[in-house]
């Protein structure tokens, strides 16, 4: 569960920071491709022009309080007495120190590159220090459970507010938690009220207080189909009513040493299609009607497979026209009996009891890269569930490498434990309880 604070502050060439800075909580699974409108004021009126300002944005993970990242973003017109800036803001997955660096920040600072900015530098001071070489002390007055970003700059735990972060919030205490099963109640901004609250759910629950069970469904493999995958995509389609259907895909990360596979889901769905490596389709549920709260375990069977239609037409019709070809698409199912889907470049059809198709348009050719954001190390590729709101990152590695990151290698190992059982060690596992 991930909740951040994101710090918008204007600085001057020496770094001096404007009284007038904003703050934003901000939760990915509430609040992504939102737009916040902001407003950061000059300290002087009118605006001393022999000044020049700029915009610094950190961010922070709201629950530890750990520092994250920073950005950059130059005023262009500083003539003016107003300036609108938009930018669009990647959190990175990890915090991100440079190592090298020509500041100097001396003892109670370290030098830190904008994410967004490849050759400019800052340096970050420690809480009670500031200064571009943060050299200059002063004296915190926030509350000793939060962090002192400035002397009148603080940020606050998940469950205080206030300019010191002395006030709580009494909607989210835990003798008090609106959320169920579990979920973590997340304050709203004190700005718009004292009462209101977001409930972050876990992995089996959604809904406003997280009182309703998500849709649960295990998917068992084959032991042969498994064994050289080390993710799946799964495929959900919603049929609606006068309208095209919805297309909403998941990827899963498979374990090592399980041929069992468990995906949670909220919204409804008709039919789900699981995807191996080099398009290939079987069909996994198929549900006239969507049951709230369903716990489906399925099978990965070899007849039900989808079949490419150049696996179950001749040259003859291959060779047709797309309008003309599809005609022959209801023929298909009445031929082959036991064919429950097939799929072309544009379409995925499934036979339904009585052996007629029903073809709808699949996109075959989803990206989900990580924006270039690559956390995968040794030429893996990066996979992300939602191209604008990603969730979920997994590394498709290459031979010879393995771990979440491919970080791992097994080039260079000769006949060695290390290399017999490097892809059989379970991750939290006690020695004596591994599989080996």
């Amino acid at each position: 569960i991930a909740v951040f604070q994101i710090i918008i502050l204007l600085i001057d060439e020496q770094r001096q920071i404007s009284s007038y800075y904003e703050q934003i909580t901000y939760v990915p699974k509430r609040d992504c491709d939102t737009k916040f409108n902001l407003y950061v004021l000059y300290p002087d009126r009118p605006k001393n022009v022999s000044t020049n300002y700029s915009i610094h944005i950190d961010i922070f993970d709201k629950i530890s309080l750990t520092y994250l990242a920073s950005w950059y973003l130059s005023i262009p017109f500083q003539f003016l007495p107003v300036n609108r800036l938009a930018t669009q803001l990647f959190i990175p997955s990890i915090s991100l120190i440079t190592k090298s660096c020509s500041l100097y920040c001396g003892k109670h600072g370290r030098c830190v590159q904008y994410i967004n900015k490849n050759s400019s530098y800052f340096c970050q001071c420690n809480q009670g220090y500031s200064g571009l070489q943060c050299n200059i002390k002063y004296n915190c007055s926030c509350s000793s459970d939060s962090f002192c970003l400035t002397s009148s700059i603080c940020i606050c735990p998940l469950n205080k507010f206030g300019s010191k972060c002395y006030l709580k919030y009494s909607i989210c205490e835990k003798s008090n938690n609106p959320c169920q099963n579990n979920g973590l109640c997340i304050p709203i901004d004190d700005r718009k009220g004292l009462n209101q609250f977001t409930c972050l759910c876990n992995e089996h629950f959604y809904g406003i207080r997280c009182e309703n069970m998500k849709n649960r469904i295990d998917i068992e493999f084959d032991d042969n189909k498994i064994s050289m995958m080390s993710f799946v995509f799964i495929h959900f389609i919603t049929a609606i009513e006068n309208d095209n259907h919805q297309h909403t895909t998941i990827l899963k990360k498979i374990i090592f040493d399980q041929n069992i596979i468990t995906v949670f889901i909220t919204h409804s769905f008709h039919v789900v299609f699981i995807e191996l490596t080099n398009q290939t389709y079987y069909l996994g549920v198929l549900r006239e009607k969507f049951i709230k709260s369903e716990h489906i375990q399925t099978r990965i069977l070899s007849n039900y497979q989808c079949l490419s239609i150049n696996e179950l037409m001749n040259n003859t019709f291959l060779n047709y026209s797309f309008i003309h070809r599809v005609k022959y698409y209801p023929y298909l199912c009445q031929q082959q009996k036991q064919l429950k889907c097939f799929y072309d470049n544009r379409y995925m059809c499934i036979c339904d009891i009585n052996h007629f198709s029903n073809c709808f348009t699949f996109n075959h050719t989803l990206s989900y890269d990580c924006y270039g954001e690559n956390i995968c190390e040794n030429g893996g590729l990066c996979f992300q569930d939602n191209i604008k709101c990603p969730i979920l990152s997994i590394c498709a590695c290459l031979e010879c490498y393995y771990g979440t990151k491919c970080q791992f290698s097994t080039r260079g190992f000769v006949l060695s434990l290390d290399y017999i059982l490097g892809y059989h060690i379970k991750p939290n596992v006690l020695f004596h309880r591994q599989p080996f």
